[in-house]
């Protein structure tokens, strides 16, 4: 009964218990927020006001930022925005950071992003994130950021472009997300020996005809915007992963692989982009896998695409988009002359916005015919995502 009314008393007299938590509570709970907000604590009281200095996760946004400033001119907000970070980083007094953020989804200076580049590494951060465009001249990567030891992972979105080196040399990364990247031939991945996720984003490969994947420890894989126009034709993907179990993929054209060994592939997301078929779209199969009175350029995208995804032959989940459907539908006599060869399928999934799908007769029976897994269940428990 006396607990009790503690209790009620020191609500009474509204204690500020927050307060009295140690600082790395305090930073766990502001690690939630943005860089700003977490300035604007000093303001609370003499127990706050050099907290932010010591803050290790730092997330500069620039929508948050802008927000609260009262400018109709974008330079100006980019001016002040600029400041900003710059005022954070020298105010630090040199505590480390575990986590540096970017998000700006206008054009930055490159300048900027180079600093809180260098800033990172310097002061040991586990994690950067940088998600902006920067259309002047490709980012460059400073010196100092190659063999760093503390970085576990990083996110390097930028539109316009990011100048890559052949080698990273980030030993103790784990997850990596490439976004903007424009004509690199993929071997930087094995000198992140510990890198278990990739994710690979807006990249331009218009002059790479191999695109090579050589990671030991990979776990999952994403490919996400494979774009026809940016691609070079012919560009085939040599893919060394002996331990990946997950891979999602996302495009308008299909992927062509080469020397490549999924056995150990349990789940897979293929999403076809919406598609048109070119005159000019150049095609890989061979004269005698033909059929004839079919479309040749219909065709042809068909059998790339079937060519794809049996490539995933031993994926146990299998997510596909309804646009593969559409196509593998139009081309039966394709799928009778190349044979399913999911022998280890149990979930086949449709990705649609649609609540009620009918999944052609056709269709559905290519992938029942390979596996006795699938065949055990109702035809209807193909979900519908």
């Amino acid at each position: 009964m006396e607990s009790r009314t503690r209790k009620r008393s020191s609500l009474n007299n509204n204690e500020d218990r927050i307060s009295t938590l140690p600082n790395v509570l305090l930073h766990r709970i502001l690690s939630f927020v943005d860089a700003v907000q977490v300035v604007q604590t000093c303001v609370l009281s003499k127990r706050w006001m050099n907290v932010w200095k010591s803050h290790p996760y730092l997330d500069f946004n620039f929508e948050t930022f802008s927000s609260l400033i009262n400018s109709d001119y974008y330079e100006d907000e980019m001016v002040n925005f600029t400041d900003f970070v710059n005022q954070v980083l020298v105010r630090r007094n040199n505590f480390k950071a575990i986590k540096i953020s970017l998000d700006l989804c206008g054009h930055t200076r490159y300048s900027l992003v180079e600093s809180l580049i260098y800033y990172a590494v310097k002061h040991h951060a586990e994690e950067i994130c940088i998600d902006t465009a920067c259309r002047d001249v490709p980012i460059v990567l400073p010196r100092c950021f190659f063999n760093c030891e503390s970085l576990r992972s990083l996110k390097l979105r930028i539109d316009g472009g990011i100048a890559l080196p052949k080698s990273l040399g980030l030993p103790s990364l784990k997850t990596l997300h490439l976004g903007g990247a424009q004509n690199f031939d993929g071997k930087i991945f094995s000198s992140c020996p510990n890198l278990e996720n990739l994710k690979i984003e807006d990249i331009c490969l218009n002059t790479i005809e191999n695109f090579n994947i050589h990671a030991l420890n990979l776990k999952s894989l994403e490919i996400l915007n494979w774009r026809y126009s940016r691609i070079k034709t012919g560009c085939k993907v040599m893919l060394f992963a002996p331990k990946l179990t997950s891979f999602k993929f996302d495009g308008n054209t299909p992927l062509f692989w080469s020397e490549v060994n999924l056995t150990s592939l349990d789940d897979v997301n293929v999403v076809l982009q919406r598609y048109y078929y070119r005159h000019d779209y150049q095609f890989y199969v061979d004269e005698d896998e033909y059929i004839s009175g079919e479309d040749e350029t219909k065709q042809g995208f068909c059998l790339d695409l079937l060519k794809m995804l049996h490539q995933f032959c031993s994926a146990k989940s299998l997510t596909l988009s309804m646009n593969i459907i559409e196509v593998l539908s139009k081309v039966p006599a394709a799928l009778n002359k190349h044979p399913s060869p999911f022998s280890n399928l149990k979930y086949l999934k449709l990705k649609t916005d649609h609540k009620d799908v009918t999944l052609p007769a056709h269709v559905l029976n290519y992938f029942l015919s390979s596996s006795s897994l699938l065949k055990g269940t109702n035809p209807q428990s193909s979900e519908a995502i």
